[in-house]
């Protein structure tokens, strides 16, 4: 089977012009063809596992009808067939192509449909330093799981933007809400060893940022990006 469909002269010749057509390089293992095209558009990824299935579903037919049947190889029936095959599939994939030359190529080549480009839309996020004489502490947690392995990383800031130091945690097997909390209660402990008396916590975690606020008259404020801000004043 594997002389067949690759290492025999007409095998390495189909071979060879599906990958000039895809830029790739194929593989007698299909899960390791199909990573060569990493990083492609989802259509070309698509097109290219169909051409590696077809190929090797073409090539095996032919076999048996140039044995069996005595029937001449036709290169161009052969290719026509690929064509067919890869058309009709298409129809029903669902991905995006990049919006490039070689995606175009490639589709046009096989004459299928294009299809529409991902994008992203751009978000606007608005950062505002901390105010003078206070210290702004970003900071998230996060575990690997609900409980899973948990860990934190804080990263404090002047109001002249200048990072001061970063601190990250592991925290062993702890939930995602645990790391959360632990990382404002280090950042804070830590702030306050260097006798900061104004601090500015920001965190994505509404959950822990209204924890925090019970029973204390603290400011909280919500920006345009996706994190929530609570000012405080440490005590002696």
């Amino acid at each position: 089977m594997s002389h067949i469909t690759w290492h025999c002269r007409i095998p390495k010749r189909i071979w060879a012009w599906a990958a000039g057509i895809f830029n790739l390089q194929p593989n007698e293992e299909l899960v390791a063809s199909y990573k060569a095209a990493k990083g492609r558009s989802r259509m070309i990824k698509d097109l290219w596992l169909v051409a590696n299935l077809e190929i090797v579903t073409e090539l095996w037919k032919l076999c048996n009808k140039a044995f069996f049947e005595d029937i001449a190889v036709q290169w161009l029936g052969f290719k026509g067939r690929l064509y067919q095959v890869i058309r009709d599939n298409s129809i029903r994939m669902k991905g995006h192509m990049h919006n490039n030359l070689d995606d175009l190529r490639i589709l046009n080549y096989f004459k299928v449909r294009h299809r529409s480009c991902k994008f992203s839309t751009p978000i606007e996020v608005s950062w505002t330093p901390p105010n003078p004489g206070e210290i702004m502490i970003c900071c998230d947690g996060a575990s690997l799981g609900n409980p899973g392995h948990a860990g934190y990383g804080v990263t404090f800031r002047d109001s002249n933007l200048a990072v001061l130091g970063v601190l990250c945690v592991g925290l062993g097997w702890q939930t995602n809400y645990y790391a959360e909390v632990c990382v404002v209660i280090y950042g804070a402990m830590l702030a306050k060893r260097w006798n900061v008396k104004n601090l500015c916590i920001r965190s994505d975690s509404m959950s822990c940022i209204q924890a925090f606020q019970k029973g204390e008259k603290w400011r909280m404020e919500k920006s345009f990006s996706p994190t929530y801000a609570i000012f405080i004043t440490i005590g002696k």
